[in-house]
């Protein structure tokens, strides 16, 4: 199955491969099946400030993660871990990330199949 992101937004959402190492901004995955844990980073956009709302919709709209981040994920030396999902079906996931006291957001639309 092939991957594709369409992305808009202030915050910047990176998703990769769990394992792949280090990230990257790429659009298209080569292959993503089903079963395969996804990480998330993000680039939060100038301004922004903690805490923030970030939700990932299956492609039924069902919400699989719903979760305040008080410091969001980069990628950096110095940034937590990875926020994980494991894809469970074929489809169009979309995963939102809000900023709880201000106008930032991103979202993204990953369609596995």
């Amino acid at each position: 199955m092939s991957a594709l992101f369409e992305l808009s937004g202030e915050i910047e959402i990176f998703c990769y491969p769990s394992g792949a190492g280090t990230r990257a901004s790429i659009p298209f995955f080569d292959a993503v099946t089903i079963g395969d844990r996804l990480s998330l980073v993000f680039t939060p956009g100038d301004g922004s400030s903690a805490p923030y709302s970030l939700k990932v919709f299956s492609p039924s709209g069902a919400n699989i993660l719903d979760s305040m981040v008080r410091d969001l994920p980069t990628g950096t030396p110095q940034s937590p871990p990875p926020i994980e999902f494991v894809v469970s079906t074929k489809g169009v996931y979309r995963i939102e990330i809000r900023e709880l006291r201000g106008r930032s957001r991103g979202e993204v639309k990953l369609r596995v199949g």
